[in-house]
């Protein structure tokens, strides 16, 4: 028989009442509020926002059960492991201490396991399996990954091939029911009202893939934290400072929920692109759009997108205008 005659053997289907139960209605938390169970996901945010204080002061919570950031409960202790791909083994090991400490527990009694090989590289099958093969081996709860630039030699604005990558990692936490943080930088110039999942480096797959984000600004001395999720709501925007003086080590310090005037404002991009629509008198296109706002033409493409998800634009074969609202019947 030819491998063109050969029948291939259909996907496995069931009745949707015989999917697995779950065991609660509510969403589970890995850390409430912050990271949902078996989460992948991104700490993101741009260069000297903490973003590794972060990934490691959930490290340490997670490993010792106690609320991250002091507030943020842990409702299961678990193993975690780590690698950090721009930090020497020295300078991780002090910042985990410092952390452990403002826990007030020993790092030596904490189950956190750092991968000390040179290079790790995402897109290599040598590599992929033998991360498997370790995440087999330690069965951790948590596997963080710091950062995701130097774990990869692809194009990351290639929808393509950051897909490929995505989609093993996907793999990979369904098959070893772990939880996967990768920390991921912003891209340059960023707008403080920018949507933040949007201002990510990259193909915008890298947002459409997070179960949880966590994303930190930096705004002169001060630090913003916000959390969203596929299956529970956000949380945010928090306001942090990396604490230090003489006397205690440095760590992550919580300082308040930021007050609604703080907040960060929606991206003007849209307002821009609504304004344009109203004053047209015929559809727009993309292309054309973009000539009068001076975009990248994926934040463009990303906004329109957001636009028509809501309703307050159509796209047409000709372009994209504004719906039309039919006026209500005067009276005889």
């Amino acid at each position: 028989m030819t491998p063109e005659a050969t029948v291939a053997a259909p996907f496995p289907v069931v009745s949707a009442s015989a999917l697995e139960t779950p065991a609660s209605t509510s969403p589970l938390w890995l850390i409430e509020q912050l990271w949902t169970q078996q989460a992948v996901g991104i700490i993101g945010g741009a260069p000297k926002s903490c973003k590794t204080w972060m990934a490691l002061e959930m490290a340490v919570a997670v490993a010792s059960g106690s609320p991250c950031l002091g507030a943020f409960a842990v409702p299961s202790a678990g193993r975690v492991l780590l690698y950090a791909a721009e930090d020497s083994e020295a300078s991780l090991r002090l910042r985990l201490e410092s952390l452990a400490r403002h826990h007030r527990c020993e790092l030596r009694n904490l189950d956190i396991r750092v991968i000390t090989t040179d290079t790790l590289r995402l897109d290599s099958e040598a590599d992929q399996k033998r991360l498997e093969m370790t995440l087999i081996l330690h069965r951790p709860a948590l596997l963080l990954l710091d950062p995701l630039v130097r774990l990869h030699s692809i194009d990351e604005n290639a929808a393509g091939e950051i897909a490929a990558l995505l989609g093993y990692l996907r793999g990979l936490q369904r098959r070893s029911n772990v939880a996967i943080a990768l920390v991921h930088h912003a891209r340059k110039n960023v707008s403080a009202s920018g949507g933040a999942g949007y201002s990510l480096r990259g193909s915008s797959d890298l947002y459409a893939w997070v179960d949880s984000f966590l994303y930190l600004r930096r705004h002169q001395d001060q630090i913003t934290l916000s959390a969203e999720h596929r299956s529970a709501s956000g949380t945010g925007p928090l306001t942090l400072e990396l604490a230090e003086s003489q006397s205690q080590a440095p760590y992550l310090k919580l300082i308040s929920a930021s007050p609604a005037s703080e907040a960060p404002q929606p991206d003007p991009i849209f307002n821009r692109i609504l304004e344009l629509l109203r004053i047209s008198p015929q559809p727009r296109t993309t292309e054309s759009l973009r000539n009068d706002l001076q975009v990248r033409n994926q934040r463009l493409v990303e906004a329109l997108r957001l636009l028509a998800q809501q309703g307050r634009v159509l796209r047409s074969a000709k372009g994209y205008s504004l719906p039309i609202v039919n006026s209500p019947s005067l009276p005889l």
